[in-house]
């Protein structure tokens, strides 16, 4: 039990750990990096960068004066870094080490991402958690930091406090202190609106821990809530007091749960449902649901969430549309009378948006860089909709929200650079040739943007004070002409129809379609609807499509022309942001305080890769009887080198082991090295007296990660070669009898993954091919060699999520003892031999049993249960009573594993194995049934 208890430990340590992961060795080696170095933050970046490393530095510090004491009374000084290689708009914070990294390039999803400059808007949501995690290590929490270290009160943390309360409340501090952020913005409001106006009532858990099944609002929308309601009920003090209980872990069990209760004087369940009560009250009335009917066109799916993506009307009658599922993935759609033909399966998109004009689809895809995983591109694909084929026009690019002409000869798309400046580029559309890039003249940031004519066009832009506007723009040279007032409200997926210009807007609680007439300036409300509404397109008969947010995913409706609201409104409507649910609390310290940002000068040094190359912050404990000790762990800043120290005693020889690992990824192959010395270590001996010796390891690797993501499959390859030496020193009366050992042999592997595409309910990817081989030959000892090679091939099943893996397995080595370590994979069931030759051929047919979608206690819940048909054929041959002789090992069986969240946050997987040995175990005679619990328990990717 204890074993199991030890082991559930390393797993959440573990996972905690990789939720909050760097990519190690993810920058070139090329880039040259400078910072700013204050009190309150060290801001490294890339040259380039100056002004917004300057600038969130200042915000840092604003903040920390402001909005801290809502949490606490400490900052603590962070490490922040920029990376602008990547297309994909993030950021993070961490612990182990204390680190922030922010993704400088901006998304082109105005609804998603708002309109608030893009750096302003990461370091606003990132530096409330920094001021939580120093805060949050008193109390019992720092019992776990002292033996532990950072990962110790990572750890702490998020045993004490759920997830959704540090993103909810880091959403707070956006909408707090800007004109904006997300709780101002109806399409963060979407999922559990959705929810509510359908009727779906789910438990707790299900709301906390997601669903393969049914759509779930992610853990932002659900924190916010109860944050917001928190403040606006209780006083801005509330969740200072309530996490200060919970990290000291006051009440022990529950202890966040225990203090919601201490300090609302209301029960947790009835605080949670009294905050989604508070919001939804707000949303709608009972008159607005009943009136609220729109005519869906699309149908929904029993235990399936498909989302209908930006339509295009191909005539009058058919539509083209993206379509996703929880069973597919992305592709291209044509639906005609009611019927859907796939045309094409999409690459990786990280924006879904795409154009269409005679014929021809092109949008911006994502591609990886085959090294360097925090550089990345966004290329443009065109796709012939009668044949289906695909052709990649740019390569190694920052392209997004491409635009295809109606003679399909020439593509309007956004280029943005890593500097953060962007620019519009006409291309020719055969051959993805940069035409003409035109002048940003008033630095706008552009997103969805539409031919108007061959030299002008229409674009969704957002203005470097946050604002968004649509705007006209001469593409011979850059002269823009407001259409409508610039508005903190957010605006996107233009679509011109003669003169006019439909879009969707953010107008109070949701996001409405809008029209404006481009020769008088005059805007109308077409929409009245009560859950966002986006990408609207209209036929030739009046009749407008939409995609509308709905608890069965994204439906496309249709709304004709007779039931258009067609009100007109002001420019002071137009522009005015209204306060959702909470206007009064957002009147507390910190409103609107990045208004109140002072141009601060920064001195601004170069950064050194080198500095603290060796940052120890955490320690994990070595338990693994007779041995004990610790591991001591280290990660610099930039994430190229990582590294580990570890000493362990050994309690029945009484000897002791040091050891060092690290690696270092900042050039093109990653090199690791490790070193082990052992002491007083000693052999036993029948006569009583053991015999002393130290020892001595080495061990170094070279090896090249290769990763090709980003197109209808993903591809990964590792290659690399390595050195292993062991040095025997015998001691006392051991000298006497032993010559010292010394023991080296070298190994070489090679790995290769080619994966499809896949969906979140499919089991395993319908298409993939793994590859692996390894060489090893102790050439100082007994001159053993031993290969291993294996290979995975997975088909689609019967249906839809059903999954055929076959394996094959073949091992090769001399005749002479096996001193490598076993990594054969033979017949489940048995205790495995490793014989001179063996080869294994396996076939296994995994399918979905169940989604239960229950748990208990907060503690575990179940979102699927899965099994698996085996069936495995292992020949090894080897000398049986001086006789050559194939042994022959078949078992079949089935493995069952459960899907699950353990306290709604974590995804582990665990099973139990069946197999029913068809032939004689020759290590474990009598065995024939054999039950197996499948451990380690297993992290879900």
């Amino acid at each position: 039990m204890n074993k199991i208890k030890g082991c559930l430990f390393i797993v959440l340590l573990s996972a905690y750990t990789m939720l909050n992961a760097q990519n190690l060795g993810g920058n070139p080696a090329s880039i040259k990096w400078k910072q700013v170095n204050s009190t309150t933050a060290r801001v490294i970046f890339p040259t380039g960068l100056d002004s917004q490393a300057i600038r969130i530095n200042n915000i840092v510090a604003l903040l920390n004066a402001t909005t801290t004491p809502t949490i606490g009374s400490k900052n603590r000084k962070w490490n922040i870094v920029l990376q602008n290689q990547t297309t994909i708009p993030n950021a993070y914070v961490r612990l182990a080490p204390v680190i922030s990294e922010l993704n400088m390039m901006p998304g082109q999803d105005n609804f998603s991402n708002g309109s608030v400059r893009w750096d302003d808007n990461l370091i606003i949501h990132e530096d409330r958690h920094m001021q939580q995690f120093s805060n949050f290590n008193n109390g019992l929490t720092k019992v776990f930091s002292f033996f532990l270290g950072q990962q110790g009160q990572l750890l702490a943390n998020g045993i004490s406090i759920p997830d959704y309360f540090f993103e909810g409340d880091a959403v707070w501090q956006e909408t707090l202190v800007s004109a904006q952020g997300r709780g101002r913005m109806p399409y963060f409001f979407n999922p559990f609106k959705a929810l509510w106006l359908q009727d779906k009532d789910y438990s707790w858990m299900k709301l906390r821990s997601g669903s393969y099944k049914d759509y779930t609002p992610d853990h932002y929308a659900l924190g916010y809530q109860l944050v917001a309601y928190g403040y606006t009920a209780y006083g801005n003090d509330f969740w200072r007091k309530v996490t200060q209980d919970a990290v000291k872990y006051k009440g022990l069990f529950y202890a966040f749960n225990k203090a919601i209760e201490k300090y609302s004087g209301r029960s947790y369940k009835v605080f949670r449902q009294d905050a989604m009560d508070f919001f939804k009250k707000q949303s709608y009335t009972a008159d607005e649901k009943k009136n609220d009917a729109l005519q869906y066109i699309t149908p929904v799916q029993k235990n399936n969430v498909t989302d209908y993506l930006f339509p295009h009307f191909i005539g009058n009658d058919s539509i083209l549309v993206t379509k996703q599922s929880y069973k597919k993935p992305g592709a291209f759609y044509l639906i005609s009378n009611g019927t859907e033909k796939r045309i094409a399966l999409k690459n990786t998109v990280v924006d879904d948006y795409f154009s269409y004009n005679n014929g021809k689809i092109v949008y911006a895809s994502f591609q990886s860089d085959p090294r360097w995983a925090n550089r990345d591109y966004s290329v443009l694909q065109m796709v012939d909709i009668k044949t289906g084929k695909q052709k990649q026009l740019t390569h190694r690019s920052k392209y997004f929200s491409p635009d295809i002409n109606a003679a399909t000869t020439e593509i309007l798309t956004v280029e943005v650079d890593p500097n953060g400046t962007n620019h519009l580029v006409t291309m020719d559309a055969a051959t993805g040739k940069p035409l003409q890039q035109v002048p940003n003249l008033h630095n706008y940031f552009f997103t969805q943007t539409k031919y108007l004519s061959s030299n002008s066009a229409v674009s969704a832009v957002r203005s470097p004070e946050g604002k968004m506007a649509l705007i006209k723009i001469d593409l011979t040279n850059g002269e823009t002409e407001n259409i409508t007032p610039f508005t903190f409200n957010v605006m996107g997926y233009p679509f011109i129809k003669g003169d006019l210009v439909y879009f969707s807007f953010m107008n109070g609680y949701s996001d409405k379609v809008f029209v404006v007439d481009m020769n008088t300036k005059k805007i109308s409300q077409v929409t009245n609807n009560i859950n966002g509404v986006y990408q609207p397109v209209i036929n030739n008969k009046g009749e407008m499509l939409v995609s509308a947010f709905t608890a069965d995913g994204q439906r496309l409706a249709q709304i004709n022309q007779v039931n258009w609201n067609n009100t007109e409104i002001n420019e002071e409507e137009f522009t005015h942001t209204k306060d959702l649910y909470t206007p009064e609390a957002f009147k507390q310290k910190g409103t609107d305080a990045l208004y109140s940002l002072g141009d601060e000068k920064q001195n601004i040094s170069k950064y050194r890769k080198t500095f603290q190359l060796f940052n120890f912050h955490s320690a994990r404990p070595v338990v693994d009887d007779p041995e004990y000790g610790y591991s001591f762990l280290s990660d610099n800043i930039l994430s190229s080198f990582s590294n580990a120290l570890t000493y362990t005693y050994n309690r029945n020889e009484q000897s002791h082991t040091v050891g060092f690992s690290g690696i270092f990824a900042g050039w093109f192959p990653v090199l690791s090295i490790g070193a082990e010395a052992g002491f007083n270590r000693n052999i036993d001996t029948a006569l009583g007296k053991p015999y002393n010796f130290n020892s001595a390891k080495i061990n170094t690797t070279v090896y090249l990660p290769l990763s090709f993501t980003g197109g209808k499959t993903n591809k990964y390859l590792t290659i690399g070669a390595g050195f292993n030496a062991e040095q025997l020193l015998y001691r006392g009366i051991g000298k006497n009898i032993f010559n010292n050992k010394a023991f080296q042999y070298t190994n070489a592997f090679v790995s290769f993954t080619n994966q499809s595409r896949y969906a979140k309910q499919n089991v395993n990817p319908r298409w993939a091919q793994s590859l692996s081989a390894t060489y090893r030959y102790a050439y100082t000892f007994l001159d053993s060699r031993k290969f291993v090679g294996q290979a995975n091939f997975y088909f689609p099943g019967l249906f839809t999520n059903h999954s055929l893996l076959l394996q094959a397995a073949y091992q090769k080595r001399d005749t002479m003892p096996d001193i490598f370590s076993n990594t054969f994979p033979y017949s489940r069931g048995y205790l495995s031999l490793s014989t001179r030759q063996m080869y294994k051929l396996g076939i296994n047919y995994q399918l979905p049993i169940l989604y239960p979608d229950w748990g208990f206690g907060n503690i575990i819940f179940f979102q699927r249960v899965r099994a698996n048909a085996f069936f495995d054929y292992t020949d090894a041959r080897a000398r049986v009573n001086a006789v050559l002789t194939d042994i022959v090992n078949r078992s079949t069986g089935t493995e069952i594993y459960f899907d699950t969240k353990i306290w709604n946050s974590l995804p582990v997987s665990f099973g139990f194995r069946y197999s029913r040995l068809l032939d004689t175990d020759l290590r474990n005679p009598g065995a024939v049934n054999r039950w197996e619990f499948i451990v380690p328990i297993g992290l879900i990717q």
